[in-house]
């Protein structure tokens, strides 16, 4: 995956001029590079969309970064990026997995020669739209990286990941069946990760009703995507998160059996928040596309928190770091645009349904940008 230069111009000549000719930061980990050989929605819908708002969004004073990682013969992953992040997580307790992470030092022909360890410096936010479905992975491995969010997070960095665009089903509609396997037919819901981290912030998608007005509230987005959510099958509930779980079953009992789902209340909840994810206008192989996604969403949180940040640091504070129990809080309630109409069918079923305050499709709503920059200043 890659941007192409020249959409971004595309984009930019009609929706922000001030932005022609500029380019994302690039910072390469692990030999990854922009590559232009290959082009097209396949290659680079993703990447375009992601810089093509988040460039858009942000004020100039805190530029956007790409972190391009991998060499062009394995690739590499999400651990592969903490590895050059932080030193020790690449170093210590337990090591990689070579079933998604890229071994470095590469030594295929035309490969990376090195390894990226805590050679990078986190950028404030950082913004990911990829996922794997929580089961894909051993408990061991994602608890490891989980806790790496939450160490950096600690260290003042912003986790964000979309919630996924398959409802309760994981990625591209596969739900488990009984024995741990994942098919389309199956039928256990199938939650995405690191969206059930509990130190990372997931993000839903939203849209406007057919023929609605753009003052009139938002629904969870059902169509042409659905906004991934549910609950853990590996972590517990957060502290900050217990009243507003508890609050959501207290207010509607999930009509399915207790081996569909993970029905137990214990365990942790996603998404957090959500973003309109609907219709997205972007440059893409010489033409303009619409595209709807959680990937759609998640890059404009990201940019709404960056400018709370560059709002805060102009006023000698510190960057919002880890924002779940902030945004969880009664403080913040009001900051928050409620969706309380829709649902996130997957794996047979009509998914969950949104109501009043959290819930398991568009988490805690939609961000008020003016209340919520209003709140973050006024913290120390």
């Amino acid at each position: 995956m890659a941007y192409n230069p020249s959409d971004l111009d595309m984009f930019a000549t009609n929706f922000s001029t001030g932005l022609v000719g500029k380019r994302p930061k690039l910072v390469s980990i692990d030999e990854g590079i922009v590559q232009t050989q290959y082009t097209g929605l396949g290659y680079n819908a993703e990447c375009n969309l992601d810089l093509e708002y988040a460039m858009t969004l942000v004020t100039a004073s805190q530029e956007v970064t790409l972190y391009q990682t991998g060499d062009m013969v394995q690739g590499a992953s999400f651990g592969n990026f903490l590895d050059a992040l932080d030193g020790t997580f690449c170093a210590f307790d337990g090591g990689d997995d070579p079933t998604f992470d890229a071994p470095y030092p590469d030594t295929s022909p035309g490969g990376y020669d090195g390894k990226d360890c805590g050679t990078v410096t986190p950028a404030n936010v950082i913004s990911t739209s990829y996922s794997y479905n929580e089961a894909d992975l051993s408990p061991a491995y994602a608890i490891r990286q989980c806790t790496e969010y939450a160490k950096l997070g600690l260290m003042g960095v912003t986790f964000l990941f979309s919630s996924g665009d398959y409802g309760v089903a994981g990625s591209n509609g596969y739900c488990l069946n009984a024995g741990g396997t994942e098919s389309p037919s199956g039928t256990i819901f199938n939650p995405s990760f690191p969206s059930t981290c509990p130190y990372v912030t997931s993000v839903g998608a939203t849209q406007m009703s057919p023929g609605a007005s753009v003052t009139n509230p938002e629904i969870a987005c059902t169509e042409p995507v659905v906004s991934g959510g549910g609950f853990s099958n590996y972590f517990a509930i957060p502290d900050y998160q217990t009243d507003a779980v508890t609050a959501y079953f207290q207010n509607y009992s999930p009509p399915y059996a207790n081996n569909t789902w993970n029905s137990t209340g214990t365990s942790r909840g996603y998404p957090d928040l959500s973003a309109n994810g609907f219709n997205y206008v972007i440059a893409v192989d010489g033409s303009f596309q619409g595209v709807s996604g959680t990937s759609a969403s998640t890059p404009v949180v990201g940019a709404i928190l960056t400018m709370i940040n560059d709002a805060r640091l102009a006023n000698g504070k510190s960057t919002i770091g880890f924002v779940n129990p902030t945004i969880y809080s009664v403080n913040f309630a009001s900051a928050f645009n409620d969706i309380t109409n829709g649902t996130n069918p997957g794996c047979g079923t009509d998914g969950f349904k949104a109501t009043v305050g959290w819930d398991p499709v568009t988490g805690l709503g939609t961000p008020n940008f003016p209340s919520l920059l209003e709140k973050w200043l006024a913290l120390p």
